[in-house]
């Protein structure tokens, strides 16, 4: 509560920074925007801010990835795959 006892950047209610990397970053991000009255900051590691819709690099790394790995490495995530 350092913030707060300080009064550094004139806070008084409110002294949370929210944090979160990845989704959880942009959420972060996104809280603040929409609550900047909650909160006096925001951390977004790695926040995504673009969202794709049909993103198919991201499966070719993993695919890529696999095949690099053996044979089973690719069939045991082709199996689960076809089991979800």
């Amino acid at each position: 509560m350092t913030l707060k006892s300080k009064n550094i950047y004139n806070v008084k209610d409110n002294p949370w920074i929210v944090v979160g990397g990845s989704y959880p970053g942009a959420l972060s991000a996104w809280f603040r925007y929409k609550y900047p009255h909650l909160v006096i900051g925001s951390l977004a590691s790695s926040a995504v801010i673009l969202a794709i819709e049909d993103f198919k690099d991201f499966d070719e790394q993993i695919y890529l990835a696999s095949v690099q790995s053996g044979d089973f490495c690719y069939q045991a995530l082709n199996s689960s795959n076809h089991k979800v």
